[in-house]
């Protein structure tokens, strides 16, 4: 899905591939590449959340609840693949992330991208 903001729509890229390298990672090598597409996630985030408090988006507030839903999973997520554990981190990228992903971009980002390309404009 593209939205038709140059921004937003390079961070998805990056997250789709950031996703795909921990996806095809082997069994014991997901620490690394689970933690690229983490620590991506916090920097996309972040500059969605600058944007939105930036140009005063009026569902600001709900918006950033979600990213910070999100990366407080990523963070647990984190943290056991610390201890070597992958388990929960690969039904994660199998089954959650993707479907939030695509839920996300349809909703909350579609409107985000026309709300920020119209106070832009």
């Amino acid at each position: 899905i593209t939205l038709g903001y140059a921004v937003m729509d390079r961070d998805h890229a990056d997250s789709l591939a950031l996703w795909e390298a921990a996806c095809a990672a082997p069994a014991g090598t997901l620490q690394a590449p689970f933690g690229a597409f983490a620590t991506h996630l916090r920097e996309h985030f972040a500059r969605e959340n600058a944007l939105m408090t930036e140009h005063g988006f009026f569902a600001l507030h709900r918006h950033m609840e979600e990213h910070a839903r999100v990366l407080a999973v990523i963070a647990v997520i984190e943290a056991e693949l610390g201890e070597g554990k992958e388990e929960r981190a690969r039904k994660y990228l199998r089954f959650h992330f993707p479907d939030w992903f695509h839920t996300h971009l349809a909703t909350m980002d579609r409107v985000t991208a026309d709300f920020l390309a119209r106070a832009e404009g």
